[in-house]
């Protein structure tokens, strides 16, 4: 189990504080100070004094600075005590899933519960789970579990567990009593693949990840069914599944503009769409380095500036992480969610890059 970072660094703020022996009304570091006392980018300081500030152990005040709160006394009082982020590892390094304003969202409703990431095996996660549910039995405070990218037995066993718990992103089949959170994937290949058709692609590659989640099945339904709307034979989209492997996507990639004549790209994630758009850059041929590239799933982690047009959802990060913790505290509250599927609404974003 690992604390997040920006979890990490709103703790040694919360040190520094106490020892400096700083009390309410006490002036504290702006965010440059802040920075420079953590080692940290403004940006890094900024996100850990905001959670601070949910807590209202710290007071923003414009043009006055940044003051110690009331709350830096107030007694604790939490419907959940620790929020397992339970996340698959290879996703967390390669796609960074978890975005430091979704932990934000979630310190905003939860200010108090601890929050940990544990790393879900990529296979044969039986045993993993179940010994992570019998540590939650054994302790004494209230714990509840946000599921990423997770596995079906991982689902099945957090449903039975009776634990709260929700899945961000999409429920597998036979999953009905845990709620989710998960963008509108349905209106994300509408908008991509209407993109490229509007760009004058008429024959595109669709270059998907190799592990097949319920989310890619309504994602693949839409750009079946939009381009049969737009008129488009099957002939004219090739699929390819492939690993989070350079060399795959760039034969892959090779294989779709030469042998399949794609003329555009619709890629699932960032990585993906990264590799392949080194690999038509190296083509020598004009027109398939000005191949077009439109991406589903972007980096959490870097979110500012991309090439291609992209999936986006409407609601902040910060906003995303307020959902996942409110369900949470529905359940522990014995409620059942009125919505137990949240489609997050989402807009194709111009290149910033």
């Amino acid at each position: 189990m690992k604390i997040p970072r920006v979890i990490q660094l709103s703790e040694q703020i919360l040190a520094d504080i106490s020892g400096r022996g700083l009390e309410p009304g006490d002036p504290y570091l702006g965010t440059a100070d802040a920075a420079r006392m953590l080692g940290v980018s403004t940006t890094a300081a900024n996100r850990a004094m905001q959670i601070l500030v949910q807590r209202n152990v710290l007071n923003r005040r414009q043009r006055r600075g940044t003051f110690v709160a009331e709350g830096l006394h107030a007694k604790v009082n939490r419907a959940i005590d620790r929020v397992h982020l339970v996340v698959n590892k290879s996703y967390l390094s390669t796609e960074g899933l978890m975005a430091d304003g979704v932990i934000v969202g979630i310190r905003s409703v939860l200010p108090d519960a601890e929050i940990e990431f544990n790393h879900l095996p990529g296979s044969d996660d039986f045993d993993w789970v179940n010994d992570l549910i019998a540590k939650s039995a054994r302790s004494p405070q209230p714990e509840g579990f946000i599921l990423a990218r997770s596995s079906l037995t991982s689902q099945r066993l957090f449903e039975a567990s009776g634990f709260p718990t929700v899945i961000f992103g999409s429920r597998f089949p036979s999953i009905h009593t845990l709620p989710s959170v998960d963008r509108d994937q349905v209106q994300a290949g509408k908008l991509l693949i209407t993109a490229l058709f509007q760009a004058g692609v008429r024959k595109m590659g669709v270059l998907m990840r190799s592990q097949v989640l319920p989310g890619d099945h309504s994602f693949m339904d839409s750009i079946w069914n939009t381009a049969s709307e737009l008129g488009m034979h099957p002939n004219d989209l090739t699929i390819r599944f492939l690993p989070a492997d350079e060399l795959a996507i760039q034969h892959a990639t090779h294989e779709l503009t030469h042998t399949h004549q794609a003329t555009g790209f619709i890629c699932r994630s960032q990585p993906i769409a990264e590799t392949a758009a080194k690999s038509v850059r190296q083509s020598k041929n004009a027109s398939i380095r000005n191949i077009p590239i439109v991406l589903s799933d972007v980096y959490s982690r870097n979110q500012a500036k991309l090439p291609w047009p992209s999936i986006r959802t409407v609601d902040s990060s910060e906003s995303i992480g307020s959902q996942l913790a409110e369900l949470l505290i529905e359940q522990a509250q014995g409620d059942i969610p009125e919505t137990v599927v949240r489609r997050l609404s989402v807009k194709l974003c111009e290149p910033t890059a």
